[in-house]
């Protein structure tokens, strides 16, 4: 069994710890698409005979397209490679740039599974990450997703800039308090090219950020979710299988 993963190079503005490739400006979206789905035809040997199980749209945001960008890539992906009944098919979402008819769109298109970049439900802490959205935002975007997804992960982050162990702590319950599937919790990085590595911000010590994780990975275990991957937990039977793909096989395909 293989993935694909398809990246969306399209944000509304840069966060500060970002170092993925994007662009601002949806001026050249249809030239991206037009490349993604020359790239997809053109790659498929890649794979051989695998059969394609997962296929993840990453970026980005990939909720900034429409549905008939979104459903022109799957479809390109069906006729040129063979997958299974019912993949799991994830897009990653911005809660600053979702609405329930998107989310509907999407599910018609094929979606099965939405990702939301939470990162933190602390206000200051968003404006200090550069987040486009805020915490009301962020609750309102996660119920959106579950009224039309069975499979919803929240990404959230830690060790953030002047962040205490006791914010850490209400960030995770309050993940947990929405009852989604999957959740993620990764450990905040300061990576080149980035605003952060320009202007280093003031972040927790190494004890501090590892208490942090400690604390973290209790209140989720306690709240049933399995810790399967580094930064990843869900409860039974709701690990990504995208997740499964790359970290026990290391076998997927990244067009983008």
């Amino acid at each position: 069994m293989s993935g694909i993963y398809i990246h969306i190079p399209f944000c509304k503005q840069a966060c500060f710890y970002c170092d993925f490739h994007f662009s601002t400006s949806l001026k050249k979206k249809d030239e991206l698409i037009n490349c993604l789905v020359s790239e997809i035809k053109l790659r498929k040997n890649e794979l051989n005979t695998d059969v394609i199980q997962t296929i993840y749209f990453g970026g980005g945001t990939p909720s900034l397209l429409q549905l008939s960008d979104i459903d022109r890539i799957i479809d390109v992906v069906y006729d040129n490679y063979e997958v299974i009944a019912n993949p799991e098919i994830t897009l990653e979402a911005n809660p600053g740039a979702i609405d329930s008819n998107h989310f509907e769109s999407y599910k018609e298109a094929g979606v099965t599974r939405v990702s939301l970049g939470i990162q933190s439900f602390n206000d200051v802490h968003l404006k200090a990450l550069g987040r486009i959205h805020d915490s009301s935002e962020a609750k309102k975007g996660i119920e959106i997703a579950m009224r039309h997804f069975d499979e919803v992960n929240l990404d959230l982050m830690y060790a953030l800039p002047h962040q205490t162990l006791d914010e850490a702590i209400d960030d995770a319950k309050t993940a947990t308090s929405f009852y989604t599937q999957h959740l993620s919790f990764y450990h905040l990085t300061i990576e080149p090219n980035t605003f952060f590595f320009k202007h280093p911000p003031k972040l927790p010590l190494d004890d501090e950020s590892a208490e942090m994780q400690e604390t973290i990975e209790g209140i989720l275990s306690q709240h049933g979710y399995e810790h399967y991957e580094t930064s990843a937990f869900a409860k039974p039977k709701s690990q990504c299988q995208h997740n499964l793909n790359y970290w026990q096989f290391g076998d997927y395909l990244g067009i983008g």
